[in-house]
Order: C-alpha cells, then structure tokens, then sequence
C-alpha cells in the first residue's frame, strides 16, 4: 500500500487544475461552490484497499454570457488537450460534457451545461487518496 496525497494536498491539487482551467476561458467567470466533498473510493478504479478518499471540487461558472458556451467548451477543450489531459468523453453537441484525465496526476475534470443552456459548471476530482496521506497502521501481527 503506497502513499498518496494528502486530503489537503489533493484539495489544493484540485483547485490548481480548476484555476489553471479557468484561465483559459476567454471571460472570467464567478466561482460558486456546487460541491465540495471528500467520500469515500467505495469502487477504486486502481483495484486499491478500502479506507481511502477521493476529493471532488465542482464550481458554478457564472457571470458567463450563455450564448457563449460554445465557446467556452472550445477553449476548455483546447486547454486540456494542450496541457497533458485525456479526453475521456465529449460528445457535443448533443451531449454538453466535456471529461477529462490529467495523464501525470489522475486527476479527472468536467465541465457541464445546464439542460437550460444557461449555465455552466466545472469541477475537479481527485484519484483515491489515504486522508493522512500514508495507510493506516495494520494491527495484527504476520499482515
């Protein structure tokens, strides 16, 4: 069992891709949390012990002009393509999500529109982490 970021290191990992994202964009938008957790990797993609965590941070972009989401996504997606991201799914135009792994850290990102077409989201996620950063000590002995 290895270690892993630390919630609070994942936290910051998150916010740092959010923001590097977010300066992408043509206009600057209002960030307003929708999400911000820490639960638990009840199904790890990586096979990993239980007890591990996952950080995932979404915003609400506002004070974007929706008749520009097009080009929001665009710059998204040319962002994260440049920057060493998986395009994991983007079926525009008819589905409005963009989701994304960064190939170095795992971390994944999304952006979303609202059914409305109003709206934009953008969150970050974290691989499973260990809260403390390192497993916890095992109890019994010859394990």
């Amino acid at each position: 069992m290895e270690p892993t970021l630390t919630e609070e290191q994942a936290r910051d990992r998150a916010e740092q891709h959010i923001q590097d994202a977010i300066a992408a964009l043509p206009d600057e938008p209002t960030l307003n949390v929708l999400g911000n957790r820490t639960p638990e990797c009840t199904d790890p993609t990586d096979n990993g012990p239980e007890g591990r965590y996952f950080v995932t941070i979404t915003y609400w972009l506002d004070d974007l002009s929706p008749e520009r989401n097009d080009a929001y996504l665009d710059a998204l997606h040319t962002h994260w393509r440049a920057n060493d991201y998986r395009i994991n799914s983007d079926n525009r135009p008819n589905d409005r999500t963009i989701t994304v792994e960064h190939n170095e850290d795992a971390f994944r990102m999304s952006v979303t529109e609202r059914p409305d077409n109003q709206r934009l989201s953008l969150g970050a996620s974290s691989p499973c982490i260990w809260p403390e950063g390192t497993p916890p000590e095992d109890d019994e002995p010859g394990f």
